[in-house]
């Protein structure tokens, strides 16, 4: 199991003046315990000279969004640490910091250059259209921070959906009825979400996609390789009632990560799209 990261900065309420004898001002300066231990502790799943790679929760954001803290002020590091790429906010799993600006850099390139092997996991309550397959198309804005899938490709996503596991009979009301394994081989905003919604398969809790009520969004990054750097990390996911349950930890042991993490496993389309785009 990981370490775990506990926030670097401590918290403090205001400081608060009371007057003394004598007309002096005496400064109350009070530890806030309680804020100081809702702040989530971070795992590590991985480190190299370069990076560190921590478990990002189920609903902590990769910014800060007004009072919420974003990931790296939940981080307790002595390296300059950069967001090398992001998750959406309910999206937990492995994410790269990289340490520093030169790290940051070649982690950079290799994601620009797409030598970087990301592997998702996400349940739905629906049965999509087909179970597996690659998705291409352009990514464009649609109504209420949606985007939507588009038959165009001048700059088009590629989601490969290498698994649909049935999880079987519903057990103690869980909606979740598919684990869907995929493989992004492009890195847009909601690229997963929108692609499985164009399958009929919204991913559950999200709804902002059509996805079924859930305690968390469904989506979870399992694993990430980055030659250039040596990193190779796994997580599994560690919160939401149907990720952590029997059926849930079932289909999972069919899944074999080392496998969908190899370029030579992708289907044919797959292939040929990373390698036109490894060459542009």
């Amino acid at each position: 199991m990981g370490k775990l990261l506990q926030p670097a900065v401590l918290l403090f309420a205001p400081g608060v003046g009371r007057r003394c004898g004598g007309g002096a001002w005496t400064l109350l300066t009070l530890l806030a315990c309680g804020a100081h231990a809702l702040r989530p502790a971070i795992p590590i799943v991985a480190e190299g000279p370069d990076y560190l790679v921590v478990h990002k929760p189920a609903g902590v954001p990769c910014h800060r969004r007004d009072d919420q803290p974003g990931i790296l002020e939940l981080v307790d590091s002595a390296d300059d640490l950069k967001l090398a790429h992001r998750l959406d906010d309910g999206t937990s799993g492995c994410l790269v910091l990289a340490k520093g600006r030169r790290a940051a850099a070649a982690i950079g390139d290799a994601f620009a250059a797409k030598r970087v092997a990301k592997v998702y996991v996400g349940l739905t309550a629906s049965r999509p259209s087909k179970k597996k397959g690659v998705i291409v198309g352009d990514m464009v804005r649609s109504r209420r921070s949606q985007w939507r899938l588009t038959r165009d490709s001048a700059n088009p996503a590629c989601t490969c959906l290498s698994r649909s596991i049935g999880l079987g009979p519903s057990e103690g009301g869980d909606p979740a009825a598919r684990l869907i394994v995929a493989r992004p081989i492009t890195g847009k905003t909601h690229q997963i979400r929108v692609a499985t919604k164009s399958i009929g398969a919204p991913l559950l809790g999200d709804g902002l996609y059509g996805g079924g009520k859930a305690d968390r969004l469904y989506l979870h990054a399992a694993a990430i390789r980055i030659p250039d750097v040596g990193l190779d990390a796994r997580a599994l996911p560690d919160s939401g009632a149907s990720f952590l349950s029997r059926r849930f930890a079932d289909a999972w042991s069919a899944v074999d990560l080392e496998a969908e993490l190899a370029d030579d496993a992708l289907p044919r389309a797959a292939r040929e799209f990373l390698e036109r785009r490894r060459m542009s």
